[in-house]
């Protein structure tokens, strides 16, 4: 038969209807979200490379804040004009502590090497739940002798499998919030672009 392929199963993961008060024009309809392990993978990979070889980089750009349950980890490397500028702190009640970029580099490595990702679309914004990970990621570079900049900006949340993307839908209370095409392009958040 002919047409386009759907996606594959693996990709995408049903996500419990809304529970809605009154009628709803998406009675009957079921969501599914987007699962970026592919892309994480990319980006770990791109991540690798840049922390092993900097020097690779004509410019470049990293901003990642990493919430983990109540803490929060902030890491910006930048590389301008033949500088390069690196500082990772802990946002804590008392103020930002300074830490190790090794150590922020490392938390982040592990946050991308979860069994699996959900992406948030940024509309509309929610709080993040502090029972999920979640790594707000805007990463530009351009490689020496690239003619063009590559960049990107998204916020990923780790889960489990299926039913824990699920529950996290569920919990949050907007299904609307969380990425469900891919590739995912909006004014605050994007793809590799």
């Amino acid at each position: 038969m002919g047409g386009l392929p759907g996606p594959k199963k693996a990709d995408r993961l049903p996500l419990p209807r809304p529970k809605l008060m009154g009628s709803c024009p998406c009675d009957g309809l079921v969501m599914i979200a987007s699962l970026y392990a592919d892309y994480v993978q990319n980006l770990k990979a791109a991540l690798d490379d840049l922390f092993e070889r900097p020097d690779r980089y004509q410019t470049f750009d990293l901003h990642v804040e990493l919430a983990m349950g109540a803490a929060l980890m902030v890491y910006e490397t930048k590389r301008q004009k033949g500088r390069t500028d690196t500082i990772a702190y802990a946002r804590t009640p008392k103020g930002n502590v300074q830490v190790s970029p090794e150590l922020a580099q490392q938390s982040l490595l592990s946050f991308l090497t979860m069994q699996d990702h959900i992406a948030l679309t940024g509309e509309p914004m929610i709080s993040l739940n502090e029972n999920y990970p979640h790594a707000v990621t805007s990463f530009e570079h351009r490689a020496r002798g690239a003619p063009l900049t590559n960049s990107m900006k998204m916020i990923f949340v780790g889960v489990n499998d299926a039913e824990d993307a699920g529950q996290y839908v569920e919990i949050t209370g907007e299904p609307t919030a969380i990425v469900t095409t891919r590739p995912h392009h909006s004014k605050t958040l994007w793809e590799w672009k």
